[in-house]
């Protein structure tokens, strides 16, 4: 997995290679930047970079003083999290924003994670970086779901060919259903199996089947079950 990581390079912004390089390199994962090639517009091996990376993390930290507590921050760092943005699929991005700093309009409406920081509680945000870290793993994970039970499978394996077959997933995150998502089932030795990815653990998934005018449901259960239970519905 590969991280880029957009930040200000000079001294001021120290603390990130200092402390954040180490704690994303701690869950397994490359750190990947821009520092090589900084100055002037952003260049196309940057974005580059990041459209290969699984995930970022931006920091908009104080810049330039605007006066009356408002700061800029380094335009490449909001070049490069709206590069992340643009992505089809999305490229997972939290923006780390210093108290202060005024981006204007600019990634307001995005749907996103921002953690914010004062330099004078940078424990608490290298803790809630961790956090953010933690759920781009949980994002970029593939699990294979057998699907169960051998009565099942055997009545399901015949169809897979059918033009009408589909296999759709939801996701229960909390008390959040999310809408149904088609996903292939793989004939794979030993049974049918469906992968997955992002799906945290203490979530929930269902997968609902359909082929040749009958349709298979499985009650919503943990990734870490070892069959996907399913039933056939009337």
């Amino acid at each position: 997995m590969r991280v880029f990581v957009g930040y200000g390079y000079h001294p001021r912004d120290s603390w990130i290679e200092e402390y954040v390089f180490p704690l994303v390199t701690a869950f397994g994962i490359e750190v990947v930047h821009g520092k090589a090639v900084y100055g002037g517009a952003l260049p196309d091996e940057v974005m580059k970079n990041i459209r290969l990376s699984d995930a970022m993390i931006g920091f908009t930290t104080q810049r330039d003083d605007l006066g009356g507590g408002k700061f800029s921050t380094h335009p490449w760092v909001v070049q490069e999290l709206t590069v992340a943005e643009a992505q089809v699929p999305r490229i997972p991005w939290v923006e780390v924003r210093e108290d202060g700093v005024d981006i204007g309009g600019l990634l307001q409406a995005a749907d996103l994670q921002r953690i914010d920081y004062k330099e004078t509680e940078r424990a608490r945000c290298l803790v809630k970086i961790a956090q953010a870290v933690r759920r781009f793993r949980e994002l970029t994970n593939v699990t294979t779901i057998r699907l169960g039970p051998g009565e099942t499978v055997d009545q399901i394996s015949p169809l897979l060919d059918d033009p009408t077959f589909a296999c759709t997933c939801q996701i229960l995150r909390g008390i959040i259903e999310t809408p149904a998502v088609r996903k292939p089932v793989l004939p794979i030795k030993g049974g049918l199996f469906v992968q997955l990815q992002g799906v945290a653990s203490n979530e929930l998934v269902r997968l609902t089947i359909t082929a040749g005018g009958r349709t298979w449901r499985s009650a919503y259960e943990s990734i870490d079950t070892v069959d996907l239970q399913l039933k056939e519905r009337n």
